[in-house]
């Protein structure tokens, strides 16, 4: 599956060299084409039937081009309402066109969603390829009476050769008629060729629109599969879909909860260490720094530093029993 491919494109390339190569044999061959369709020796009914079928040629092939130059406008809006769609975009039908088949898809699809019904994909596009052949009546008459416009050249022509014929046979003096029978012999041979020759490319570019139609068609029901009904309804094996990828998330997040819970529990760890090696310094090595400068300080002699002593026992128990840290009250003794 390929949405990009687009052989509209390429058919009308096809056209184009096409049309080169014609004009390119009609400059080199121009007096042989000249002296087999304008002399004197085809009638006037035959060149009536080479131009019917000329203009039925023409005409089909101008369909052929309108319709393709379409196909390619339709495929180009089929892409960009799969880029929309990929970027979640607000109302996307607002921003292609209306008339386009994407388009209709994607408010068909939309206002049976809305309505709470089922969404029949094959019923659509039995709808859309429906409405897509009616397009090509013309296309479809000229293919088949093309053929059979040569061939009732053919038996017009022959028609006159025969009373011609007839002529000759009743009359002494048959150069008139003989005249009337080599003409009509050439204009069933011309227009016989023409329409070979007219039917044989308008039949292959006819079977080249048929596979850029069918082409069409098959990206625009991928597009529907793949993007427009994922995201408009909600089926119910899609939503077990949703409710799995949210329970995956879940999980994952679960888990992501975990490993930060252990990271908080060891770095509460660390920091109750810290506060344990702070506190043991704070006791062992301060509080003796600090009586030191007490005792220097108030000149206290050995019996009053023993006040000191129990203050630090006091300070040392009231840690261990989890109190909270005040600032001892140290009282001054009077010095004798």
């Amino acid at each position: 599956m390929n949405i990009r491919k687009n052989s509209a494109k390429s058919t009308l390339i096809q056209i184009v060299i096409f049309l080169i190569a014609i004009a390119v044999l009609i400059l080199i061959n121009k007096n042989a084409i000249a002296n087999l369709y304008t002399s004197g020796e085809i009638s006037k009914t035959g060149m009536i039937i080479n131009a019917i079928i000329i203009g039925l040629f023409l005409l089909g092939m101008l369909r052929i081009v309108t319709v393709l130059f379409r196909y390619i406008s339709e495929h180009q809006i089929l892409l960009k309402l799969v880029e929309l769609l990929k970027e979640n975009a607000a109302n996307p039908s607002a921003r292609i066109g209306e008339n386009s088949l994407a388009a209709q898809r994607y408010k068909a699809v939309s206002w049976v969603s809305k309505q709470g019904a089922p969404i029949n994909q094959a019923a659509m596009a039995a709808s859309t390829n429906a409405t897509e052949n009616s397009r090509l009546t013309v296309i479809r008459f000229v293919h088949s009476t093309l053929i059979l416009a040569g061939v009732f050249g053919t038996v017009v022509s022959l028609s006159m050769a025969l009373i011609g014929a007839a002529g000759l046979l009743n009359s002494p003096e048959g150069v008139k008629e003989m005249g009337t029978i080599i003409s009509s012999m050439s204009s069933a041979l011309s227009s016989t060729v023409t329409a070979i020759v007219c039917f044989f490319i308008f039949a292959y570019f006819y079977l080249r629109l048929n596979d850029s139609r069918i082409q069409l068609l098959s990206s625009l029901e991928d597009v529907t599969s793949l993007y427009l009904l994922p995201k408009i309804t909600h089926t119910e094996d899609a939503m077990v879909g949703q409710v799995t990828e949210l329970t995956k998330a879940l999980n994952s997040a679960a888990d992501k909860l975990l490993v930060v819970e252990q990271t908080f529990i060891a770095a509460g760890d660390k920091l109750q260490n810290a506060v344990n090696d702070l506190q043991g310094q704070v006791s062992n090595s301060s509080l003796e720094e600090i009586k030191d400068l007490i005792r220097k300080g108030f000149h206290l002699s050995e019996p009053e530093y023993d006040v000191i002593e129990q203050v630090k026992n006091s300070v040392s128990s009231g840690t261990d029993m989890g109190e909270k840290n005040d600032a001892p009250v140290i009282t001054r003794t009077v010095m004798k």
